[in-house]
């Protein structure tokens, strides 16, 4: 097998003389797809954008070899990297959000890709743009293509970045975490897109992801990188069968079982005592409807997941519950008590009573609040305004969640992801709510990482009588730590049911192909 990118020796050094990556090397055979695999920090996406010449400022590269096609890629001349980006190799990022053009339709974006390259008349690359979006399952049409990035869901805009990196048919994509935030059935056809695209055109792979269970099955080889250095590489069955390092080991320890699942809820609550009950939701966005008639009861003190697909209303339904999303049709109740659709005109005790912790927490945090100040503002707002006593109340939950007080002044900049996600769960938690709402909250998280965040879930499961729900598009992580399962098509309710039962035999054809497309599955 031709390699198509080779590195030999590749060291990156901050200016600061903090090393990350310290002599790596990696080969991409064409039509190979090689898994990079290890935590955040480890050098994952750094050694993947070494590939296409790309290196923060400050930063200092040297390697023995760093070729992409043929190309030396340590001292290119003038012009070189602008036309080997996208036509020899190309990139998927990991935020596509942050990677699209949000002042540009998409039919702006491909028309800018495809002509960089003199990718056909006009009317060719409109044919080709189709072709892409086709291939990634989104919609063909005009009317799609006019959309802006900020009109697309965030699986929809990873499905777009897709198709663009695509779009010239490179030798080389480098894939940075494609798959974070993607339901299981746009996950398997993504793996069906990339496993074609190696076949027919050859195209070698380097896939960067946190998710060792995707990797098992697309990868031919995987490369563990830990603190900018390569740990174990090797033949992709061999490695994940018979890890010989430790670090291997320890990533593996991290997934989510088969299917183990959590003590069975008690029976049904007493009728004075009623849970969350959503009754007959149809909610809209600017009078179009995205989640009809929806009706389900969610017990006290258990754990529900919400999964399906995107787009399919999950965390619409969601923002409903919390009020964030005020425009609906029919009841949402909790203890029997109807809860205004409006967050605003909610009492201050049923705003304490549902709390959400966002998909992202560098987003949802206040970038320059100290840890400290941002949950103590929660705790004035709605518990007390005694400013000792919610200065406990900061102590308390941070050591609810594992982490020291002295946090207590660290920014979010400084605290690595599930640092981060461990202060929105302290966050919502200090106003003692009763219902948490979890939005996506592993999905970008390392498997080590998000196995801490599941096990301080568990135990808050086990230690209060917290009442979750738990949107997710991971079915593993549904099976480990929910109670019960509602699913959800297009808006609609199509199956609920106790989890083991709902995984095991599935009553809906939608609920048996996400079950079947599950990687965990195999």
């Amino acid at each position: 097998m031709s390699a198509v990118a080779a590195v030999r020796g590749l060291t990156v050094v901050t200016a600061r003389a903090r090393h990350l990556l310290s002599g790596v090397d990696l080969e991409v055979g064409r039509g190979e797809i090689v898994g990079l695999a290890g935590e955040t920090g480890s050098g994952k996406s750094t050694l993947g954008l070494s590939l296409l010449g790309r290196w923060a400022r400050g930063l200092d590269a040297t390697a023995e070899t760093l070729e992409v096609a043929g190309t030396d890629l340590r001292n290119p001349a003038p012009g070189v990297l602008r036309t080997l980006r996208g036509r020899v190799i190309s990139y998927v990022p990991q935020d596509p959000a942050g990677a699209l053009d949000p002042g540009s339709t998409l039919q702006v974006s491909f028309a800018r890709v495809l002509g960089a390259h003199d990718a056909g008349s006009p009317a060719e690359q409109a044919a080709r743009r189709s072709r892409l979006l086709g291939e990634v399952g989104l919609p063909t049409d005009d009317a799609f293509a006019t959309r802006y990035p900020h009109q697309l869901s965030g699986g929809q805009q990873q499905r777009v970045a897709i198709a663009l990196a695509f779009a010239v048919d490179p030798q080389v994509v480098v894939m940075d975490e494609p798959t974070t935030g993607l339901d299981v059935s746009t996950t398997r056809s993504v793996i069906a897109l990339i496993q074609r695209l190696r076949r027919e055109h050859g195209t070698g792979i380097v896939l960067i992801s946190h998710d060792l269970r995707l990797l098992a099955e697309v990868a031919d080889r995987l490369v563990v990188l830990k603190d900018g250095r390569v740990v174990e590489s090797g033949p992709t069955a061999s490695v994940l069968t018979h890890p010989e390092a430790d670090y291997t080991r320890h990533l593996l320890a991290a997934l989510p079982g088969a299917y183990p699942h959590p003590a069975a809820v008690a029976a049904p609550e007493a009728e004075d005592k009623p849970g969350l009950v959503l009754d007959g939701i149809t909610a809209a966005y600017s009078g179009r409807p995205v989640t009809h008639d929806c009706s389900l009861t969610i017990p006290r003190g258990g754990t529900t997941a919400l999964v399906g697909e995107s787009g399919s209303g999950k965390t619409t339904l969601a923002r409903c519950v919390a009020g964030f999303h005020p425009e609906y049709t029919g009841d949402i109740r909790w203890a029997g008590t109807p809860l205004p659709a409006d967050v605003r005109r909610r009492t201050p005790a049923q705003r304490r009573a549902v709390q959400y912790v966002f998909q992202n927490p560098a987003a949802s945090l206040n970038p320059r609040h100290p840890v400290g100040v941002t949950i103590e503002l929660a705790v004035r707002s709605l518990v007390t305004r005694d400013r000792q006593a919610a200065s406990a109340r900061v102590d308390s939950v941070l050591d609810q969640v594992g982490l020291d007080a002295g946090y207590r002044g660290a920014l979010p900049r400084r605290l690595s992801g599930g640092q981060r996600q461990r202060i929105a769960l302290a966050r919502a938690l200090a106003v003692d709510p009763q219902i948490l709402v979890c939005d996506e909250v592993t999905s970008s998280l390392d498997v080590s990482v998000q196995a801490e965040i599941v096990s301080l879930l568990r135990r808050l499961q086990e230690s209060t009588a917290l009442t979750m729900l738990f949107i997710t598009h991971d079915l593993a992580l549904a099976h480990d730590l929910c109670h019960n399962t509602v699913v959800l098509r297009a808006g609609k309710i199509v199956e609920t049911g106790v989890t083991p039962t709902v995984f095991a035999r599935p009553a809906h054809p939608y609920t048996q192909e996400l079950v079947a497309a599950a990687t965990f599955r195999r």
